[in-house]
C-alpha cells in the first residue's frame, strides 16, 4: 500500500537537535505470518519512512490488534544488532533481549518495532566493528570506545518510533526496556506508559557488557544473585 500522500508529521524526538525536523510515512505492508525455529507465530510487517530525502527501513513483528488497541500495547522498541541477531555474536544481549521481547509478545500479544538504521547505534555496521577493535586493543568500555573514534556514543533518535505509533492509533504501551531515554521520549510525545518492563540478560557472557550500559549509559539493569 502507498503511503506517499500522507502529510509529514512534526514530532518532539526528546533531543534539541532533532526538534520540528520533518519525517514522513511513506510505504507500508501488513498481515504476512511467519513462524520461528522454535515454533512461534506471528504476523510480520513493514513501515518506509523518509527523512530529508533519505529513507529508512523498519521491521514489524506483532502478534494480535495493533491498529487503534483499545487495550495498551506490549511494545519493544528494538535496534537493529546484526553482529547479533545475524551472526550470533555474544559480545552483547541485542539477540537475547529480541528473543526475549518475542517470547513475551508471543505469549500475551504486542508489537516489535525493529529500526535496522539503528546498528551500532545509528554509527552503522563498519564503525561498530572498529569501536569493536578497540575496545580490544585499547581495553575501553563501548563508550569510550565510540568517543576516542570521535563518534557520538548513542546517535539512535527515535521520531520514526513516534510516527509508527501514531500512525497506528497507539497512544498507551506497557514498553519493554532497561532504557529509561525510551520511555521518556514517548511519554515527550503523548504516549502513555502504563508500565516499564525490563529485559535483563543473566547470562555471565553478556555481563561486562551490561554494566557498562548500567554505568555509563544509565540502564535500569539488576542482576540476580542466585
Amino acid at each position: 500500500m502507498s503511503m506517499t500522500s500522507r502529510k509529514p508529521a512534526r514530532l518532539r524526538s526528546g533531543d534539541a537537535a532533532s526538534l520540528s525536523e520533518e519525517y514522513q510515512l511513506v510505504d507500508r505492508i501488513l498481515g504476512v505470518p511467519f513462524t520461528t525455529s522454535d515454533g512461534l507465530s506471528f504476523m510480520m510487517g513493514a513501515i518506509k519512512t523518509r527523512h530529508r530525502g533519505v529513507c529508512a527501513e523498519h521491521a514489524l513483528i506483532y502478534k494480535g490488534p495493533i491498529e487503534a488497541p483499545a487495550a495498551p500495547v506490549l511494545l519493544r522498541i528494538n535496534s537493529a544488532c546484526y553482529t547479533g541477531d545475524v551472526f550470533d555474536c555474544q559480545r552483547c544481549d541485542c539477540h537475547w533481549q529480541l528473543e526475549e521481547a518475542k517470547r513475551r509478545i508471543h505469549a500475551e500479544g504486542g508489537l516489535i518495532i525493529y529500526h535496522f538504521h539503528h546498528e551500532g547505534n545509528a554509527a552503522g555496521f563498519t564503525n561498530k566493528l572498529k569501536t569493536y577493535q578497540v575496545m580490544d586493543q585499547e581495553k575501553k568500555t563501548m563508550r569510550d570506545a565510540y568517543q576516542h573514534l570521535h563518534l557520538e556514543p548513542d546517535q539512535r533518535r527515535y521520531v520514526s518510533s513516534i510516527l509508527i505509533l501514531e500512525h497506528f492509533k497507539i497512544s498507551r504501551v506497557k514498553l519493554i526496556t532497561n532504557n529509561m531515554r525510551k520511555r521518556d521520549i514517548l511519554v515527550q510525545n503523548g504516549v502513555a506508559v502504563s508500565e516499564v518492563i525490563p529485559i535483563v540478560s543473566q547470562k555471565a557472557e553478556h555481563r561486562e557488557y551490561l554494566e557498562s550500559k548500567r554505568d555509563q549509559y544509565g540502564h535500569v539493569i539488576e542482576f540476580s544473585h542466585g
